[in-house]
């Protein structure tokens, strides 16, 4: 085996039949017929080098159907590996969209912004990215071949995708999901089933260098597990553990206390709208949790697994680790010393611009519907109400 192939993993070889065959189909709706897939060493993400699309290693265990818990069977077969398929077609879009593969497009627009040198191309990403998934949701960028409802679907589907990417749980902490599945029983003493693969006789496959990833990645212990929104498991009226979060700042006020674990009992996103309200998606940003009867900021809260009782938080709050510390914060709360600690200082304001406008232009295009309103003002709407929240953010407070 060379390095080349220990550094990259043919997509086809290391994926089910099932998944390839859905990224055949996306090579068809955004007319990129020419574009391999590899599995690459990324811990998070995907990128793009214009020739072919790197799936990083750990979106793997967002693929299999088996990773998930929590869901229907009909919610699952819509809901996973949604998230991953957006990811692979937003990559695509950077090929067919914006910039598109000539590099003089992307070139020239970089000499625009008005930012230093060392961080234009860091903030082209990002405005690229704020284009990219305007075009996905809306299905602006899918080839002209396909018309009416079908490319509605396709639309309606990577809208999905965006909303659900940003806010499933995920729970990187394997040694605990290990200690889990050898028990048969998760923290909370209830009955849990082995979702490794299995062999006839019921004993999860040994694995080598050649056991396709997708075998590697499957399973408690193998590969992130992943669960739906907490916003989710409230409307859902879904048992404690399902609503179980981690304080990260107290208030004397409101009676909790950092470090200290907490049951959601209601959720409510910034224009007000609750559960029960026909306009109500969990898969939205949430302003405030009820907790003990008493409203609290969501960004004072991580989430946590249902299982292990472990960090699993949506990419909205942040990214986990495998020692079940954070390796950055997004929205959720996180002092600047902490986030020098690990060079993230200055970097959320990045990534809150792009959650800012992503979120601007699904309220922009009425699902969900926002405040009452449509269009701009829907998205304007959206930017006066969340500036406090995304204020304290940057000034971490």
């Amino acid at each position: 085996m060379g390095a080349y192939d220990k550094l990259f993993h043919d997509g086809p070889t290391h994926l089910p039949q099932e998944f390839i065959d859905k990224y055949n189909l996306l090579r068809e709706w955004y007319a990129m017929p020419d574009i391999p897939l590899k599995i690459g060493l990324s811990q998070h993400g995907a990128h793009t080098d214009m020739n072919s699309i790197e799936m990083g290693i750990q979106m793997v265990a967002a693929c299999l159907k088996a990773n998930y818990h929590g869901f229907s069977p009909k919610e699952l077969d819509e809901i996973a590996g949604a998230a991953t398929y957006f990811v692979l077609a937003h990559e695509m879009a950077h090929n067919n969209t914006h910039p598109g593969r000539e590099v003089k497009t992307w070139e020239a627009s970089v000499k625009d912004i008005d930012v230093e040198n060392q961080d234009k191309f860091r903030w082209m990403n990002i405005i690229s990215d704020i284009c990219i998934n305007y075009n996905l949701i809306n299905g602006m960028n899918i080839t002209p071949g396909i018309t009416g409802k079908e490319r509605q679907e396709i639309a309606d589907y990577m809208r999905m995708g965006l909303m659900t990417e940003i806010f499933m749980r995920r729970c990187p902490v394997l040694g605990a999901a290990s200690d889990v599945v050898n028990k048969g029983v998760n923290v909370y003493g209830e009955t849990i089933t082995d979702n490794r693969v299995l062999d006839d006789a019921g004993v999860p496959l040994s694995m080598d260098e050649n056991t396709p990833i997708w075998v590697q990645y499957q399973g408690y212990g193998r590969g992130e597990q992943l669960y739906p929104s907490i916003a989710y498991c409230v409307e859902k009226q879904m048992s404690e553990r399902w609503r179980k979060v981690r304080c990260l700042k107290g208030s004397t006020a409101n009676g909790v206390r950092a470090g200290k674990t907490y049951t959601v009992t209601n959720v409510r996103t910034y224009d007000g709208r609750m559960p029960g309200n026909k306009a109500f998606s969990p898969w939205e940003p949430i302003k405030d949790y009820e907790i003990n009867g008493n409203w609290q900021s969501s960004r004072y809260f991580l989430s946590l697994c249902p299982d292990t009782a472990e960090i699993a938080p949506c990419i909205w709050e942040g990214i986990g680790m495998a020692d079940g510390t954070m390796n950055r914060y997004w929205w959720a709360f996180v002092s600047k010393k902490e986030s020098r600690a690990t060079k993230g200082a200055g970097y959320e304001y990045l990534g809150t611009q792009l959650f800012l406008y992503e979120w601007a232009g699904i309220y922009g295009t009425n699902y969900p519907r926002y405040a009452g309103k449509k269009g701009q003002k829907a998205a304007e709407q959206w930017i006066d109400d969340v500036a406090e929240d995304m204020h304290r953010v940057m000034i971490y407070s």
